[in-house]
C-alpha cells in the first residue's frame, strides 16, 4: 500500500511540476518585442551592402570562392626505387617484430 501511494504522489507532483513550467515566462524571462517588418527601401539598401562585402571578399580571395582553404602543396613524388627501399625496410621491420613475439601473447601462431 506504501509503494502504491508514494509512486501516485510522486506521479502527481510531476504532473504539477509539467503544467508549472509549461506557462510561458519563468524565472522573468521576457519575450522579445516583436519585428516591425522592414521597408522594400531598407531590403534594397541591405542587399546593396550585402553584395558589395560580398564582391570585396571575393577580389581578397585570390580563388575566386570565399571561405574555401587553400589546398596543400602537392606531395613529391617517390621514384619506384625509393618506394621499394620503403617497402623492404617495412617488411624487414615486420619480420623482426614476428620473431620478438612474446611468448603466452594470444593470437595465430605459425
Amino acid at each position: 500500500m506504501k509503494k502504491t501511494v508514494l509512486s501516485l504522489g510522486i506521479a502527481v507532483a510531476q504532473m504539477f511540476a509539467v503544467g508549472a513550467f509549461a506557462q510561458g515566462e519563468v524565472g522573468g524571462v521576457k519575450k522579445p518585442p516583436p519585428s516591425t517588418p522592414a521597408s522594400p527601401q531598407e531590403r534594397a539598401a541591405a542587399k546593396a551592402e550585402r553584395r558589395a562585402e560580398g564582391a570585396e571578399a571575393v577580389k581578397q580571395n585570390k580563388d575566386g570562392e570565399v571561405g574555401r582553404s587553400k589546398a596543400p602543396p602537392p606531395a613529391a613524388k617517390a621514384t619506384p626505387e625509393e618506394r621499394a627501399a620503403a617497402r623492404a625496410k617495412r617488411q624487414a621491420e615486420g619480420a623482426e617484430a614476428i620473431k620478438k613475439q612474446p611468448s603466452g601473447e594470444v593470437g595465430p601462431t605459425k
